[in-house]
């Protein structure tokens, strides 16, 4: 497909505002690093520019023009920033991929979205059968613009058709099963873009991004610093040296998930610390305030374009609040009638403004309700309950409906369980979460009072595994005879709850009255520990990542071993000896120490 002829640069309006930011990076600090991946390797804002252009080209020879969407799968490496870029300057919208969650996912999405073209730096990104756009050394090309040709014809202006404002698309839990689809618009973005650049970030700062690639809270972590001519460092958690990481790469702008902050022993110092994803313990709040200069408390549902709202303490806001709405955006705490209610009083976050979302990939998806015309202008019904301060800070209360948040990840308890009774021999579901950081667990009915036996549950999980990112699979699962239910009707979750933790103690009871006792002094407390936060018996030799760990666990089982034997454990010690075995005897050679 040809590119489509240039326009003003104000008909789409995020492309116009990262096509200003990459030149003035490139021209102010061409040999400043920009990008940096998980492998150390990195590009400077002149590579940047390089790369984009490059990229750009090879997408429309792939034949991917605007309007289209394209699936990247970059977001760990150098050309994170360049992929994106390179995308938005064909006038394409974006589908965001994490190459970690399941191939059978990542095939669902790019089908639900129609994308034909994939850019990627992964050797696998060939399995998903798309037209693949490689970023290997995209870079190396003059970045001056050709013979010719002026830079501004670079840059796609607008497109033809129902995707013309599309800027990106983003997966989020649904309760159907599968993952659903949030298309976000140029104006929405361009809203969101500067409101980061008037975050005021020192340019050559260096800004850490964890967050997984196919989660719009990594848009977040490398367009902020982006637009701010700050370094995006990319750094992998689930190595287990994040503190040393962090040290490493002079990381001086924190952004992370409370769940993730709580696995770091030591916070470094820095500039600036945000903390998004999740509900901001009080106590987090105050340790970020302790190290770092500045702490911003970020919110917003993916439906509203990653940040609707922000507290920062560079203006005196609390950060244990979400605190204000940003720019082109409207926060009101409404009754079930959509009535707003006096500051001090519970209800539903109700927001709009520029920010809203355009809907669904599908438009009949679950939760499409969700966006309403109110008083005049389009809203997002949240589901998060919340209290508006008298001060005008909105503090976040909780959830009016069974979605949850687990490292970050959206997901809906509904997901999980439509997927567990597909499996033969499931006949009711119920999903739950336990444990600080939380995991998942689940409840299982089986078909005519049959047993959850070995077989059964190995086939649930590998349907989970094909099915989820790591993070969202259950780490305990057990049956339940009857669904219990509350006078309500609904399913009564605490009561599930109280009936997976009864049948876990009964394991360990089981399992100390059967085994011979260990010559290890350390190895049964280690052992009933991995126990506990995989709902299961494990072996000494079990492998950590090999029977679904994940950095959340590790934080688990780093916690529950040093409380109960008063030695220091972290997660580095859980994550890099692998074993509860090793584990035990590097617990025992510490102590000996």
């Amino acid at each position: 497909m040809s590119k489509p002829v240039p326009d003003s640069h104000a008909a789409v309006p995020h492309i116009s505002h990262v096509k200003k930011a990459l030149e003035r990076w490139a021209s102010e600090h061409p040999d400043h690093i920009g990008s940096i991946g998980t492998d150390g390797e990195g590009l400077t804002w002149r590579e940047i520019a390089a790369s984009t252009r490059t990229l750009a080209d090879r997408i429309a020879a792939a034949g991917a023009g605007a309007g289209d969407r394209v699936a990247v799968m970059a977001g760990r490496s150098r050309y994170a920033l360049s992929s994106l870029l390179a995308i938005w300057a064909n006038g394409s919208s974006a589908v965001l991929l994490d190459e970690r969650h399941p191939a059978e996912r990542l095939r669902w999405i790019v089908a639900d979205s129609g994308c034909e073209v994939l850019v990627s730096s992964e050797p696998d990104a060939v399995e998903l059968g798309l037209k693949l756009v490689e970023t290997h050394d995209s870079q190396a090309h003059s970045a001056a613009p050709r013979a010719g040709e002026s830079d501004g014809a670079e840059w796609a202006e607008w497109a033809d058709g129902e995707r013309r404002f599309e800027a990106y698309v983003v997966y989020t839990s649904g309760t159907t099963g599968r993952p659903k689809g949030v298309r976000v618009g140029s104006t929405a973005l361009g809203n969101l873009l500067a409101n980061a650049e008037s975050l005021g970030y020192r340019p050559g700062g260096r800004a850490v991004s964890v967050v997984s690639p196919g989660f719009d809270g990594w848009l977040w972590s490398v367009l902020t610093p982006f637009v701010n001519g700050v370094t995006c460092v990319a750094l992998d958690p689930a190595l287990g040296n994040l503190e040393q990481a962090l040290a490493a790469r002079e990381i001086d702008h924190l952004c992370m998930t409370p769940s993730l902050y709580a696995t770091l022993t030591e916070l470094p110092k820095a500039e600036v610390a945000v903390v998004a994803g999740e509900r901001c313990p009080d106590a987090l709040a105050d340790r970020l305030r302790s190290v770092a200069d500045r702490v911003i408390n970020v919110y917003g549902p993916t439906e509203t374009t990653i940040a609707a709202t922000m507290a920062d303490t560079l203006r005196r806001d609390d950060p244990r609040t979400i605190g204000r709405p940003l720019a082109g955006y409207t926060v009101t705490v409404v009754d079930a009638d959509l009535n707003e209610v006096p500051s001090g009083v519970t209800g539903e976050i109700l927001i709009g403004g520029t920010g809203v979302a355009l809907g669904y990939v599908d438009a009949h998806a679950p939760g499409t309700d969700r966006f309403i015309d109110h008083n005049g202008a389009r809203h997002f019904r949240t589901g998060d309950f919340g209290v508006l301060r008298t001060d005008g800070q909105v503090s976040i209360l909780g959830r009016a409906d069974n979605q949850v948040k687990i490292g970050g990840f959206r997901t809906e308890l509904e997901e999980l369980e439509n997927i567990a009774c597909e499996v033969p021999g499931i006949e009711g579901a119920v999903a739950y979460t336990r444990g600080e950081p939380p995991t998942l667990a689940i409840a299982l009915q089986t078909a005519s009072g049959s047993p959850l036996d070995d077989d059964l549950r190995t086939r649930l999980s590998a349907h989970f595994a094909a099915r989820l990112p790591r993070q969202l699979c259950p780490t305990l699962m057990h049956r339940i005879a009857d669904i219990p239910l509350a006078a309500t009707g609904k399913v009564a979750r605490d009561a599930v709850a109280e009936l997976g933790d009864a049948e876990l103690a009964g394991r360990r009871a089981d399992a100390e009255g059967a085994g011979p006792a260990h010559a290890d002094p350390f190895l049964g407390c280690v052992l009933e520990a991995w126990g506990s936060a995989f709902g299961h018996a494990v072996a000494q030799d079990s492998d950590f990542f090999a029977i679904g760990g994940h950095s959340l666990l590790a934080a688990q089982l780093a916690s529950h071993i040093e409380t109960e034997l008063g030695v220091t454990v972290s997660i580095n010690d859980v994550l890099t000896t692998r074993t509860p075995g090793a584990l035990a005897r590097r617990i025992d050679e510490a102590r000996a120490a």
